[in-house]
């Protein structure tokens, strides 16, 4: 396979966000995928990856597994920290020295698809013995809108769900929110006293807190055919309950990030969050069995949906050891690793049915709600424009609507501009 040649503009807001042209293509096309049975011992490839917690050694630990095997190759990890990941992939890329395969976000996905640098995986996910053993909604975040073909292995998720304050409940005379109408009759009824129903969270990371809630309430981001219609019926109604929330919620909250968010409701100042799995360790220090878990509240709770946060794992097109990254790739995914990367300190909701079926997992109401939530949950769109709307464009757009200075619509129709552009 010949070398692609790329070019990267690489623009540094929130976080990098790059826009990757394509001038040169390989022998097969871009983005496809060369299936091999060619030998891969004596290989290595170079795998790129960030760590959620930068101490914990499980990936070396699978690496180290990986290359004691025989009869592959090896896996060489090169660690970059998660705040310049973004940046140093593209540049890498864009001069040459790229990695064969890298850790990816589902939010990443649009912009590396539109520069044609991505192996598409079908070929080899439909060959492969493993692919009836992945929840079949993981694989979707893989996927550009509209499209059918994956370039993303999924490996790690997070579903967001609500955490709520049972003693304020209970004060308050009240059962946790089922629906986003009963989260809105409920708010006032939580707030007084230095009490608040809830964070909006429009600072720093808000973006999946507040998707979670238009996902839940009906809205999508864009249609079977990839178009978005983010500024369409039901969005516009969806996302002004959300900010009818603002009233009821603590001084600050329209610009908080999620560390005022956590450390109101740890205070219980705030009768509900929005979170994941993630915070289940610190509110049941906290509270004990006075945190209760509940999916986001839904518009019609038989259609419950939230937003999901994938990690996966791609390959590069210009690699000339694809078949090698494949064989790390499907390791990771094998229900030893994944249970071993799931209840490891960075790990997250597994995304292969028998690890989910695990004891680790089952035994535990909060995490059996994450896995429910996961199977109808949606990622941001894998579209071009998703990496800027989601780490720039955001939160300021939200804020200007939480002083008034945007209505909803208008709100949202400047976020879906954003999304469409490439």
């Amino acid at each position: 396979m010949k070398q692609h040649k790329v070019r990267a503009s690489v623009v540094i807001g929130a976080i990098a966000a790059s826009a990757l042209a394509l001038a040169g293509c390989s022998a097969t096309g871009a983005g496809s995928t060369t299936t091999t049975s060619a030998s891969t011992t004596g290989q290595t490839i170079n795998y790129w990856l960030w760590q959620d917690n930068a101490t914990d050694t499980t990936w070396q630990q699978l690496a180290d597994e990986f290359n004691a095997q025989s009869g592959h190759g090896k896996v060489t990890l090169q660690v970059v920290p998660a705040a310049q990941y973004l940046d140093k992939l593209s540049t890498a890329i864009s001069s040459g020295n790229g990695p064969d395969a890298a850790r990816m976000k589902d939010s990443w996905i649009g912009q590396f698809v539109d520069a044609g640098v991505l192996a598409s995986l079908n070929d080899r996910i439909d060959a492969w013995k493993g692919k009836s053993s992945v929840e079949p909604s993981a694989w979707d975040a893989g996927k550009v809108p509209g499209g059918d073909r994956i370039y993303m292995m999924p490996h790690q998720n997070t579903a967001l769900y609500m955490y709520y304050n049972k003693k304020l409940f209970a004060d308050a005379g009240l059962q946790p929110p089922t629906t986003q109408s009963e989260m809105l009759s409920d708010a006032p009824k939580l707030t007084g006293n230095g009490h608040y129903a809830f964070d909006v969270r429009g600072g720093a990371g808000g973006q999946d807190q507040w998707a979670a809630w238009m996902l839940a309430g009906g809205a999508q981001f864009v249609n079977s055919s990839g178009n978005v219609i983010l500024d369409k019926a039901p969005a516009e109604s969806v996302n002004q309950k959300y900010l009818d929330l603002a009233k009821y919620a603590p001084p600050g909250s329209e610009t908080a990030a999620f560390s005022q968010v956590q450390s109101n409701f740890l205070a219980g100042t705030t009768a509900t969050m929005i979170h994941h799995i993630g915070s289940l360790a610190a509110v049941r220090k906290q509270f004990g069995d006075g945190v209760g878990v509940i999916p986001v509240p839904a518009a019609n709770p038989s259609k419950p949906s939230t937003v999901q946060s994938m990690s996966g794992n791609v390959i590069f097109a210009n690699s000339k050891k694809q078949e090698l990254a494949w064989q790390w790739e499907t390791f990771l995914l094998g229900d030893a690793q994944m249970l071993k990367m799931s209840t490891s300190p960075q790990g997250q909701l597994p995304v292969t049915k028998a690890v989910a079926a695990n004891a680790a997992f089952t035994k535990d109401p909060a995490y059996q709600v994450a896995i429910t939530a996961a199977k109808t949950a949606k990622s941001w769109p894998q579209l071009p424009g998703t990496t800027t709307v989601v780490n720039a464009t955001w939160s300021p757009t939200i804020q200007q609507a939480f002083s008034g200075q945007l209505t909803s619509a208008k709100m949202l129709q400047a976020l879906a501009a954003g999304l469409k552009k490439k």
